[in-house]
């Protein structure tokens, strides 16, 4: 049974209870199943833009994704290069059969004042405060697990395992450890005090246990990755829980002083 958000009329079929609603009370079939179903505010998007999503009936609710959102979280086949060449064999023969024309006709913002006008009016929009809200919905969405975050071959990114150890490494370390460090020694150098704000590129040097003999731990007990990459995302996502749990030490050094440092051990 439903039951009127405002008043004791109920009725089993939700179509009847929206007649009710919406000439007893004089509100939309909308406004009822927001009450009813979304806890009074309207859903949106699936894939974590924060867009609202359309409406389609007091039955059949909101659709899950805003218009053309679902292929950010489904339809992921972008590391698919031979499904890449068929889409885009097909769309050079609708091209040439005149079944299908691009929307800016060929023209680039150097030769077509329209299509410079849609590019500058589309900057104007998308300002880099919005950019920034955006990225960190996105953000806040994978790590609460609505949009699924994607590795190994299920990436778009995917490249048949090609990623290096090393770097692969390294980009997992960044965000857990060497910015913090960075951060907390202000982005400026131990050794000679240089700062980043001046163009100068910050390291953060092992200074006890070196970065190399943590890999080859991750390497040892996890067994030699080769191009599977499903392993060097695991021995990656090991090192890095190794330097927290065991409070690696590391030093904030210019780019040139941490290459003195490692010429100095050598």
């Amino acid at each position: 049974m439903h039951k009127c958000p405002v008043c004791d009329y109920t009725h089993e079929k939700l179509i009847s209870l929206s007649i009710h609603w919406r000439k007893g009370h004089k509100k939309t079939s909308e406004e009822l199943r927001i009450l009813l179903f979304h806890d009074g505010k309207r859903p949106i998007c699936a894939c974590g833009c924060g867009d609202l999503v359309k409406f389609l009936g007091i039955d059949a609710g909101y659709s899950k994704y805003a218009w053309g959102h679902a292929s950010r979280v489904n339809n992921n086949w972008g590391h698919n290069s031979d499904a890449l060449l068929k889409s885009q064999d097909k769309r050079r023969e609708q091209i040439e059969a005149g079944e299908w024309t691009p929307w800016n006709k060929g023209e680039t913002k150097e030769s077509s004042s329209s299509v410079a006008d849609y590019g500058n009016s589309y900057a104007k929009t998308f300002t880099s405060e919005k950019r920034k809200q955006y990225s960190e919905t996105l953000r806040q969405n994978r790590l609460n697990g609505i949009v699924p975050t994607l590795t190994g071959s299920a990436s778009s990114q995917w490249k048949g395992g090609s990623s290096a150890l090393q770097p692969l490494c390294r980009s997992y370390l960044n965000r857990a450890w060497t910015y913090p460090k960075l951060k907390e020694a202000n982005f400026t150098c131990k050794k000679c005090g240089a700062n980043s704000g001046n163009g100068i590129s910050m390291n953060v040097h092992h200074d006890k246990e070196r970065f190399a003999e943590i890999l080859q731990k991750g390497i040892k007990l996890f067994g030699e990755a080769g191009e599977d990459f499903d392993k060097k995302v695991q021995i990656a996502e090991w090192v890095t829980d190794y330097h927290l749990q065991n409070d690696i030490s590391g030093i904030v050094l210019c780019e040139q002083c941490h290459k003195l440092e490692h010429d100095s051990s050598t």
